[in-house]
């Protein structure tokens, strides 16, 4: 992805959602991206949106950028998706590194605590061979 697109994505948000944090991931980050891929964007902003606004918001910009945007409100994703974007995502945008590093960490220790209190699940369905009951 080219800068004018990143820039175009941060002018963007940081127009209509001041966020502190914008996070690009996906095919885009990973080099698969097509013809036919969208642009996984995630952010992080002290705003509440609800999903008419993030809709309204992803429709512009995708708009602007003729290609398909997909806009995640990291604050609204699950630990196991907030963990995945900090881990494989690039940040295009940062104004406040103190929030960043404070939602990283609390994001991985809560993955970490996740993972914790999972194993013995995950342990039970690699001896068993099923995720169900037998």
């Amino acid at each position: 992805m080219n800068n004018d697109i990143k820039q175009i994505i941060v002018d963007h948000l940081v127009e209509h959602i001041s966020p502190f944090l914008i996070i690009l991931f996906g095919s885009t980050v990973k080099g698969t991206a097509n013809d036919q891929s969208d642009v996984d964007v995630a952010f992080l902003s002290n705003l509440k949106l609800d999903q008419y606004q993030l809709f309204i918001i992803s429709q512009d910009l995708a708009s602007k950028l003729n290609l398909d945007v997909d806009l995640i409100d990291l604050n609204q994703a699950s630990t196991v998706f907030q963990a995945q974007v900090i881990h494989t995502g690039k940040m295009i945008h940062c104004s406040d590194e103190l929030k960043k590093a404070n939602f990283e960490l609390k994001v991985l220790k809560m993955y970490a605590k996740l993972n914790e209190e999972r194993l013995p699940i995950l342990r039970n369905i690699e001896e068993s061979g099923s995720i169900y009951e037998q």
